[in-house]
């Protein structure tokens, strides 16, 4: 399938960064009966790779450190009760959050998926970081040289504003380029130059796309970004898709999905295929049995083809109405919808198999890209490992971690709604820089130089768990009561017993978010 993807992405880059009209856009327009915009996506630092360069086995002090990270991301927010639901909103400082004056998110950090963006007149190209779970749109201009910067003083379309959103942050209007849909839009955005003396002065510059679906993770008073797009008819739908097609590449689609314009790179790519293979087969008949006419040309009669060249020869045709059929963008797609405290794109996955079996079932989930990983709560990280023939988990501080037999891989299945897709399965193939790891994608590498172990791509998190034991040693100190220790539970992440989806499932499944229905659909490709 790694052609197929190459030939998708000599069309998406083509119109993410070329503002005038093309064949290539008006093929992948022609696919939906509504404008999408479609941002090619790359992972800064290319594909996460946590093996020790010129080696095949693991650095585990790596691995570890990643884990930290992770696991911060999510430590970021606090549960509140919002009149008869749980939302979730951003911490303070004092509760373990961030500075009162800094948002959530950290930008132009290695292995965060972020796309192009184009903005003033004349255009300015600056990184757009993709966050799962914040909901702010933002750009931010800092005194540092790192990440990529966008400078007022030189667009002639800035239009000041006196307005601040945010401590630290105006909202001016300014012209942004929307790929695809071969639109300029003067929108309202959030412009934050971070206050003197704080140490978001030595950040990069850049700017934020928050994804997540809740108002109450919006530290800035501004509209959703998709929101904005949509009021302004730029887009019609409101969702967005996310597909990744190798570790380092992918697709971002707001208002739309590029399921149909993958699709129709697969089918023309197979129907150039056979034809080649028709072509060949045709060319061998007539060598054997063409006859040889004056002039030293051969000529052979089609009708004494037989039926299997007849048929190969037909199956050139297809394309051109796959390329104008314009399908319901529901199609194809199987739904669920969010659940848990608002804020966060969460789930029930239905259930976990192994081998052709379940093994866990009805596990809550987050969905997020920028999670190397699959995170799994404890119990539910042993139940599965202990469906994996020979695996056991590796001694602290590394014991987040298992490892299972190199040459037998477990068959990982996820469950949405009935439906079983299949998770990190399969060889490594082309889409990693480095030599061939054993243990296919499920595999993060041997666990040592030469050991017939490898490391698993589901690893074990504490989170929540070690909270609420912090918190409970921090009210018995105290002296406060266990109700009192109950309210203060909102406090934490409320993680205790939820996965975190990371980029590996989406390698080979992309998902699509519809924002106004509180739903997540998933599609195999």
């Amino acid at each position: 399938m790694r052609h197929v993807f190459d030939a998708l992405f000599t069309i998406l880059p083509l119109v993410a960064f070329t503002p005038t009209v093309n064949s290539a856009q008006i093929s992948l327009q022609s696919l939906d009966n509504a404008p999408v915009a479609h941002f090619t996506l790359a992972r800064r630092g290319g594909t996460f790779e946590a093996t020790i360069p010129g080696n095949d086995s693991v650095d585990m002090d790596l691995l570890l450190g990643q884990l930290e990270r992770a696991e911060a991301r999510f430590n970021l927010t606090r549960r509140e009760v919002k009149g008869n639901k749980l939302v979730r909103k951003a911490k303070s400082k004092a509760l373990g959050g961030k500075d009162d004056d800094e948002l959530m998110g950290q930008m132009a950090s290695n292995g965060t998926w972020f796309a192009r963006l184009a903005i003033g007149e004349p255009p300015q190209s600056i990184d757009l970081d993709l966050n799962m779970l914040t909901s702010d749109f933002y750009v931010r201009h800092t005194t540092s040289h790192a990440g990529t910067r966008y400078d007022d003083l030189f667009s002639k379309s800035f239009v000041k504003s006196n307005q601040h959103p945010y401590r630290s942050c105006t909202l001016p209007t300014e012209v942004f380029h929307i790929p695809t849909v071969d639109r300029s839009i003067a929108l309202p955005f959030a412009y934050c130059r971070p206050l003197k003396g704080s140490q978001d002065t030595l950040s990069a510059s850049g700017s934020m796309l928050g994804l997540a679906p809740s108002k109450h993770l919006r530290q800035i008073d501004t509209p959703f970004l998709l929101h904005q797009l949509l009021s302004q008819r730029i887009v019609e739908r409101p969702i967005f898709s996310l597909m990744l097609v190798s570790g380092h590449e992918g697709v971002l689609s707001i208002g739309g999905t590029a399921a149909q314009a993958a699709e129709l790179v697969s089918k023309q790519t197979a129907e150039q295929l056979d034809r080649a293979g028709a072509e060949e087969k045709i060319n061998a008949f007539t060598e054997e049995n063409g006859k040889t006419l004056e002039g030293g040309t051969n000529s052979l009669d089609k009708n004494n083809i037989p039926e299997e060249k007849v048929i190969l020869q037909r199956r050139g045709v297809g394309a051109e109405g796959l390329k104008t059929r314009r399908a319901d963008w529901r199609e194809g797609w199987t739904w669920s919808k969010v659940q848990g405290a608002e804020g966060w794109w969460q789930t029930l996955m239905q259930g976990v198999w192994v081998g052709g079996s379940r093994v866990l079932q009805n596990q809550a989930v987050v969905i997020d890209i920028n999670t190397p990983f699959i995170l799994a709560p404890p119990l539910a990280a042993k139940t599965f490992y202990a469906a994996v023939a020979g695996s056991r988990p590796l001694d602290p501080p590394y014991s987040n971690f298992y490892v299972f037999p190199c040459m037998n891989p477990p068959a990982v299945e996820f469950e949405f709604q009935g439906t079983r897709f299949p998770a990190m399965q399969g060889g490594r193939g082309m889409e990693y820089a480095s030599a061939i790891i054993p243990g296919g994608k499920f595999s993060l590498g041997r666990l040592k130089h030469g050991s017939g172990y490898c490391v698993g791509a589901i690893v074990e998190t504490k989170m929540g768990l070690k909270e609420e034991k912090e918190r409970m040693a921090g009210s018995s100190k105290q002296g406060l009561g266990s109700a009192a220790a109950s309210v203060g539970s909102l406090a934490g992440n409320g993680m205790r017993d939820v996965w975190v989806i990371g980029e590996r499932f989406f390698r080979g499944v992309s998902g699509v978010f519809d924002v106004q229905e509180k739903r997540i659909g998933f599609r195999a490709y």
